[in-house]
Parts: structure tokens; C-alpha cells; sequence
């Protein structure tokens, strides 16, 4: 091989080096290792709906790495910690677009040795006089809803401790008389050993909804999430 041919191939060994290596980077994001998929939800949501959707997403994207954050989704959102959200029934702002996903209700948890619990549901009016542990109206759009439901009916909405999420309050009843007012999702994500569900009259409906900035292009990994989650929904739907 002629001197100017060594020096040449010599010349060009840094940059085929460096296209390697522009090639692999390429790759692994393709492949979602190295941004993250960030979803910020609450644990019922995560524990159900997100972990079925990301089950089908780790079968087509191996290596994709996701970050779950359990916290406020349109704060998250807003502040750029998150790609996606997930919320029950959000108050949110102009600058956030909602997509309604899944229909659901609030449901009562009374302890077995309740006299409620050989009943199949409850009237709001039944639980006047309990130990309610529930959400916050102000901070809450579950508790919003729980409490308009209450005031239409006459009655005082009072919990005796409020909390942020559904299996908190599950978690706290300690006492005989006490009840949780929780999402519907709740038991399908997680069992409760002790515990009843009873239905609510009126039906409180409420609905998980994904959550977008509209400003923001969304990432691949996250298009295919919203994907999954749609095509989910939609064989739920017709099934």
C-alpha cells in the first residue's frame, strides 16, 4: 500500500471512529436508553393502567428506560419533569390538551366487621355519622367532586383526615365505623385483606385522563405509550 494510502486510512480512522459511535448513540435512542419516558401519575393509575401499558411497550422497546414520578401531573407537566400524565378527573390549564381514557367511579371501603359490609352499595347519607378518611376538596379534584356530591345531597362533607391518593386512605382505616372513599381502579390495582367495596348512590363517575403539554413535541417513546394506552381503551371498549 502506497505511504499516501497508509496516511490516509490513518487520517480517517478517528472519524469512521466517531460514526461508530454517532451510529450506536443513534441506536440506543431509537431503542428509548438514553432519554427516559417520564410519567408522572398517582399509584392507583401506575399500578394498573401504566403497568399493563408499559408491559407492551418493554416487548417492543427492550431497553427503553421510564421514570415513574408519583406526584402532581399538571405541575409536572408544567415544570418539564414529565412527558405524559395521568389524573382522575384533572382541573387543568389551556396549555395542557386532555385525552379522557378510562370511565370509573368512586366506591366506598368499610372494614368486614362493618354492618355496612353485607351490603352491596351505600347512600351517602349512611355515612353521615362515620370516621371518613378522603381528598381535600381544594386540592383534590376527586375531592371536589365528593364533596359537590355531598352538598347536593344536604349533607356536610368532613373528613376526619384527608389524604393525597386512594391507597393511602385504604391504608389508614384502623378503626370499626371508619370509611374510605376511593377510585374504583383501586382494587383492581392492589388487594385490600379485611376490606369491602361497597357502590355509592349517586354514582360519582370520574374519568383518567392523559395529559400533554400542547407546546411540547412529545417523545417517541412517549407517542408509543399514548398509543398503547388508546389501543387498550378502545378493546376495552368494544369488549
Amino acid at each position: 500500500m502506497k505511504p499516501q494510502a497508509v496516511s490516509l486510512m490513518a487520517a480517517l480512522a478517528p472519524v469512521e471512529e466517531e460514526w461508530r459511535s454517532l451510529r450506536a448513540t443513534a441506536t440506543r435512542l431509537r431503542a428509548g436508553q438514553e432519554t427516559p419516558l417520564r410519567i408522572a401519575s398517582t399509584p392507583s393509575i401506575g399500578q394498573g393502567l401504566i403497568a399493563r401499558a408499559l408491559r407492551r411497550l418493554t416487548q417492543d422497546y427492550p431497553l427503553a428506560r421510564v421514570e415513574l414520578i408519583m406526584g402532581d401531573p399538571p405541575s409536572e407537566l408544567s415544570r418539564g419533569t414529565a412527558d405524559l400524565g395521568l389524573m382522575f378527573s384533572p382541573r387543568v390549564t389551556d396549555d395542557i390538551a386532555l385525552t379522557p381514557l378510562v370511565s370509573g367511579s368512586i366506591i366506598a371501603l368499610v372494614r368486614q366487621d362493618d354492618p355496612l359490609a353485607a351490603r352491596s352499595r351505600a347512600r351517602l347519607e349512611d355515612l353521615r355519622d362515620r370516621r371518613l378518611i378522603c381528598f381535600d376538596r381544594e386540592k383534590s379534584p376527586l375531592g371536589w367532586l365528593i364533596a359537590q356530591a355531598h352538598e347536593r345531597r344536604g349533607l356536610d362533607y368532613a373528613p376526619v383526615m384527608t389524604v393525597p391518593y386512594s391507597i393511602s386512605a385504604a391504608h389508614l382505616m384502623s378503626e370499626r365505623g371508619d370509611v374510605s372513599l376511593v377510585d374504583s381502579l383501586l382494587p383492581q390495582a392492589q388487594r385490600f385483606d379485611g376490606l369491602i367495596q361497597l357502590a355509592i348512590e349517586p354514582e360519582i363517575k370520574i374519568t383518567v385522563c392523559l395529559m400533554a403539554l400542547r407546546s411540547r413535541p412529545l417523545p417517541r417513546l412517549a407517542s408509543q405509550f399514548v398509543k398503547i394506552m388508546q389501543d387498550t381503551n378502545a378493546s376495552t371498549e368494544q369488549s
